[in-house]
């Protein structure tokens, strides 16, 4: 099924607080007495009421976010973010992709209770963060650094600072411990923790520099040699 291009309906919180609310009235629709009901649909509740309590658990932690992981960051980089829903996207967990595409397969579309371009593309969020990793690494490597170094800015144009420093900064910025996802995500050690550490302090940067420009990334490199 493919869905057209465009930005979702509303706010990631509006649309999980919609999602909530719709999946209660479907439960509370499709709801009879254990004697009454088929073991299928008892199948069927037990499913939609686990939708429930997921989606309860992603607005707590977006709710954590937006109350101590945004200011953290737009008080270090003194960069204030347009769209803070674009943190959002990177920090989604890919364990978020089971319960969205789980919905989106569970509900006719017209009973879905949000556009199911909506849960299509949340279901996708998880892989933003690669992405705007790679941005924010090219543009350091490429475009900031160089320019530091004509500068004779030696303490920050080390090439190295584009990675050296970003699991330091991850760490200050608590970005691991504010993933977005479902109790039974996974949680990395190890290499697989380092290179997650880089990637999700690297999207910020990369987010940094696509809402604000390379200005905005420049005033954020030296959290990246304090880090070092």
């Amino acid at each position: 099924m493919a869905y057209e291009y465009g930005p979702p309906s509303r706010s990631i919180k509006e649309i999980l607080m919609a999602i909530r609310e719709g999946l209660m009235c479907e439960y509370r629709a499709e709801y009879l007495p254990a004697h009454r009901r088929s073991s299928r649909r008892t199948r069927r509740l037990r499913r939609i009421r686990g939708w429930s309590r997921e989606t309860d658990r992603l607005v707590a932690q977006i709710n954590r976010v937006m109350l101590e992981t945004l200011p953290r960051i737009e008080r270090d980089t003194g960069y204030t973010f347009c769209d803070p829903d674009g943190l959002l996207r990177i920090l989604m967990d890919n364990s978020t992709k089971r319960l969205f595409f789980g919905i989106l397969a569970g509900f006719p579309e017209d009973a879905l209770p949000v556009p199911a371009k909506d849960l299509d593309m949340l279901g996708k969020f998880p892989d933003d963060a690669r992405a705007l990793a790679l941005i924010g690494d090219v543009t350091l490597r490429l475009k900031v650094l160089p320019a530091l170094q004509v500068e004779n800015r030696s303490s920050l144009a080390d090439p190295s600072a584009g990675a050296a420093g970003l699991a330091a900064l991850c760490d200050r910025w608590e970005l691991c411990e504010s993933r977005i996802g479902l109790a039974c995500r996974r949680h990395p050690t190890g290499e697989t923790l380092a290179r997650e550490k880089e990637t999700l302090a690297g999207a910020v940067l990369g987010f940094i520099y696509v809402e604000g420009g390379t200005d905005a990334l420049r005033a954020a490199v030296p959290l990246l040699a304090c880090g070092r």
